[in-house]
């Protein structure tokens, strides 16, 4: 979608000029047109770069959250679609998001599904919300998908909130520890050698590590903020390809107690979303392939698509959860009470927030032991630069 600049003539002879956004100068001007105006002249606006470097911030899930919600209220009240995308585009305040829902609406406006022109958008609009869209559009009852959609979206991000709300006092020490060492070793330690050499007092095997490190940083400071900078952009790049995803899925499931709480999370996301697809009347087939794209665990991705292949030759979704080990027991046991009850939507659904409880209060316990743990390492921290630096005074003043 292309954003033009227009100056132009209304009917009453007035100069008028603005943006329009269309595909191409054609459609920008056909539209322009239909709006009573006489185009006088019509330029594509060219991004600038802060409007560039802004494109890469993305859209936030808030932002779809508020989306969807919005969106399902309008279309109950009897809002067309289209129409309803309009306004919602003309009120966000994301410029990307703005452009993406615009495009959309010019989608739906040339004969386009809902569904498919938010494929355009996998980023935005994942697998598992074009197939609940699809599924709405098919059955009518798309307002009713798109408001518990926006629920389930909620709970994953609510869920994914209290994990970083815990996780932010103990990364702020770690940098804060990090930013005391650097400037202890590039501004204080320095002076602090100077002086014992002028000395000339012997230095302990600690200090004069120390001594050594410091001096080794300082000589090479550029060099290393330009690696430092260099590896930041590396790995982010690296953790965004897909086997850079791999590896960190594996290892963040393999840590102590943080590979506890991302195999909880990640079951209650298994099960809300199969929940919420089984609901929208979407084949359990098709359910657990999209499943299958949404967790992140590859331990749970491969079991989604096996179970699916199971389904698929017959076998019962209780009897394909009971036979893999990558899920609890109480998984099988719960879908069997679903499938006799003809509840299985309900059943996942209370399965996935009785996950969310038990995250709840694993996440409590981590910011409870990580309280201690941080302590201790900051006073060892502590600890080692007053050895490292109060000895050799000591040892000075004592011969004096």
């Amino acid at each position: 979608m292309a954003i033009f600049k227009y100056t132009a003539k209304d009917y009453g002879g007035a100069t008028r000029s603005g943006t329009v956004d269309a595909r191409t100068k054609e459609l920008a001007l056909n539209l322009l047109k239909t709006q009573g105006l006489y185009v006088v002249g019509l330029e594509e606006k060219k991004e600038n770069l802060l409007e560039e470097i802004l494109n890469f911030r993305g859209v936030p899930t808030g932002d779809v959250v508020s989306f969807t919600r919005q969106f399902s209220t309008m279309i109950s009240a009897g809002l067309p679609v289209a129409r309803a995308m309009e306004v919602l585009a003309n009120q966000t305040q994301n410029s990307v998001f703005r452009k993406i829902l615009l495009d959309v609406l010019r989608s739906i406006e040339g004969g386009s599904a809902l569904s498919s022109a938010m494929g355009r958008y996998p980023s935005v609009f994942p697998e598992t919300y074009q197939a609940l869209v699809r599924a709405g559009e098919s059955s009518g009852k798309l307002d009713d998908i798109l408001k518990r959609l926006a629920t389930t979206m909620e709970a994953d991000r609510e869920l994914t909130s209290k994990f970083k709300a815990a996780m932010v006092y103990p990364i702020i020490i770690l940098f804060a520890m990090l930013g005391v060492f650097v400037i202890l070793m590039v501004f204080v330690i320095p002076k602090l050698a100077d002086m014992y050499k002028s000395m000339n007092v012997p230095l302990p095997a600690v200090t004069q590590a120390m001594i050594d490190v410091s001096d080794f940083m300082v000589k090479n400071k550029l060099i290393l903020a330009i690696l430092t900078v260099a590896g930041g952009l590396l790995l982010r790049y690296a953790l965004k390809t897909p086997q850079g995803k791999y590896i960190t899925t594996e290892i963040s499931f393999r840590i102590p107690v943080f590979g506890a709480i991302n195999r909880q999370k990640d079951l209650a996301q298994f099960t809300r979303t199969l929940a919420l697809l089984m609901n929208a009347a979407i084949p359990i087939v098709e359910a657990l392939s999209i499943v299958s794209a949404v967790v992140s665990s590859n331990a749970f991705r491969k079991a989604a698509a096996e179970s699916a292949k199971m389904v698929e030759k017959g076998t019962a979704l209780s009897q394909c959860f009971k036979g893999n080990n990558v899920f609890p027991p109480v998984v099988g046991q719960m879908a069997s009470v679903g499938e006799e009850t003809g509840k299985m939507d309900e059943v996942l659904d209370r399965l996935a927030n009785y996950y969310d409880g038990e995250i709840d209060h694993m996440i409590k316990g981590l910011t409870s032991a990580l309280e201690p743990i941080i302590l201790v390492m900051l006073g060892t921290m502590v600890g080692f630069l007053i050895v490292s630096i109060i000895t050799p005074i000591y040892k000075i003043t004592s011969s004096i």
